[in-house]
């Protein structure tokens, strides 16, 4: 693993001094060790994206450029990008005066969420949607919700949301019956030029509320959210840029539309991300737990809004990830465009309507 971070780093390097001047940057990135997870210092990953100090998050330490702005907690694992949560896998450190980021965290999430464009999914025709539970599984169960009604009813909305935006759309389960996990990933599996989005709502105390979003945890690293522990597991897959990439664009948007409590976007190894060969996620829609957040969950109104971020932010994912010669998408509502050209977009930063999801500067594009 250590060779394969410092191979990406010295990429990085590499990519960098070909396309900005010499004041921009100077020399390798260093890789320091503690307890024997590899960091990075913050103040090159900064200088690498053209970053200054800047206000954010309170709090935490603030850089970014233009209308991005990128926050860190010291000794946290909170990383927020324009105020959008994530959880690093391992914390940030300070010691001696500078702070660092393990180097797994900066391949595997902070360079994919803020240089989305350089993970590159393949061609996208079809979404494979997983509405948890079913059957005898109820999943979570509270007087104001069940959720396995919850899951379904989210996903034939977005489903048919997906349809008018021109995706080919694959349910594992389009009425109320039960599912093994096994069978889920199957179905994921031997789905060609997919992307999988496994629908779910949480359960917690009554005051637990909000939105959040999982990606399989890469190798390396560790997860409290793990039901299984089969050797396969710990290996992450190779979709690990992908995932984090169609995390960030639902997730965004959803958070953006919704108002919803930001629970984060986090790594886990539950069975339907483990053994997964697709871009994969899980989206936890909210509490039916809470009175509040539970009502609302059965509702069609809301479960309509949320399906058109879920929908939404697929489509900015894969305008994000495309081929370049793969068509422009336009979402079913008409209140979000997949892209703004058909072509590589300009040069600069180019951000969505709602300025969730910003890419990087194509000058930085391989």
């Amino acid at each position: 693993m250590r060779h394969l971070l410092l191979a990406f780093f010295l990429c990085i390097g590499l990519l960098l001094s070909a396309a900005c001047p010499a004041s921009a940057w100077e020399g390798k990135w260093q890789v320091d060790s503690f307890n024997g997870v590899d960091y990075v210092h913050l103040s090159d990953v900064w200088k690498f994206y053209g970053f200054s100090p800047k206000q954010g998050k309170p709090g935490c330490v603030s850089f970014g450029a233009g209308n991005r702005v990128v926050s860190v907690r010291p000794s946290k694992q909170d990383f927020y990008v324009n105020n959008f949560r994530y959880i690093l896998s391992y914390p940030v450190l300070q010691s001696n005066g500078r702070l660092y980021i393990s180097a797994i965290d900066m391949s595997k999430l902070v360079d994919p969420v803020l240089r989305p464009r350089l993970s590159k999914s393949g061609r996208i025709t079809t979404v494979v949607l997983d509405p948890g539970h079913g059957g005898h599984d109820a999943g979570a169960v509270s007087p104001y919700a069940r959720e396995k009604d919850c899951n379904l009813a989210l996903a034939l909305k977005v489903r048919d949301k997906l349809k008018k935006a021109g995706f080919k759309v694959v349910m594992t389960r389009d009425r109320d019956f039960f599912l093994t996990l096994g069978d889920r990933v199957a179905i994921a599996n031997r789905t060609p030029e997919s992307i999988f989005v496994s629908i779910h709502h949480n359960s917690g105390r009554s005051a637990a509320s909000g939105i959040e979003t999982f990606t399989l945890a890469p190798h390396g690293t560790t997860s409290p959210f793990a039901r299984t522990r089969r050797t396969e597991d710990l290996a992450g897959n190779n979709q690990d840029s992908e995932n984090i990439a169609l995390a960030t664009a639902v997730h965004s948007y959803s958070i953006k539309k919704t108002n919803a409590i930001d629970r984060g976007i986090q790594r886990a190894r539950f069975s339907v991300l483990c053994t997964i060969k697709r871009p994969a996620i899980l989206f936890e829609g909210g509490f039916v737990t809470n009175p509040q957040e539970g009502a609302k969950i059965a509702s069609s109104a809301y479960q309509n809004l949320l399906a058109q971020c879920i929908c939404d932010g697929i489509l900015r994912y894969t305008f994000n990830t495309r081929p370049t010669s793969a068509p422009v998408r336009h979402s079913g509502s008409g209140s979000t465009r997949a892209g703004t050209t058909a072509g590589t977009p300009r040069a600069g930063f180019s951000r969505s309507s709602d300025g969730a999801i910003i890419t990087y500067p194509s000058r930085y594009s391989k």
